[in-house]
């Protein structure tokens, strides 16, 4: 008998926000700041994205509207920067006051 894999249903940042509220894990629930060291767990989870599940790492960008989802200050922002460099892209900061990635 084929094993059955479990249907993820994909993450919601309500949810996850409150369940981490409820776990008292202590994950920031302030706004995204674009210049600031977060990163904007709303966005992508609106975006449908979610952690690898071998690294917990969470992308850096938005694939569909290039919207980079880590804060300047963010611990590896410089990473972000030279990924998004080699890989073809430029950043800019949009009239929103966010920053995103596009094929140069």
């Amino acid at each position: 008998m084929p094993m059955q894999l479990e249907q993820k249903k994909p993450l919601k940042y309500e949810d996850w926000i409150e369940d981490a509220m409820m776990a008292n894990i202590g994950y920031p629930i302030a706004p995204f700041d674009p210049e600031g060291s977060g990163y904007d767990y709303e966005s992508a989870m609106d975006a449908g994205l979610a952690p690898n599940p071998d690294t917990g790492h969470w992308p850096s960008r938005d694939p569909r509207t290039g919207l980079l989802l880590k804060g300047r200050r963010h611990h590896t922002w410089d990473l972000l920067e030279k990924g998004e460099r080699d890989a073809g892209y430029e950043i800019y900061q949009n009239e929103d006051g966010r920053y995103y990635s596009r094929k140069r």
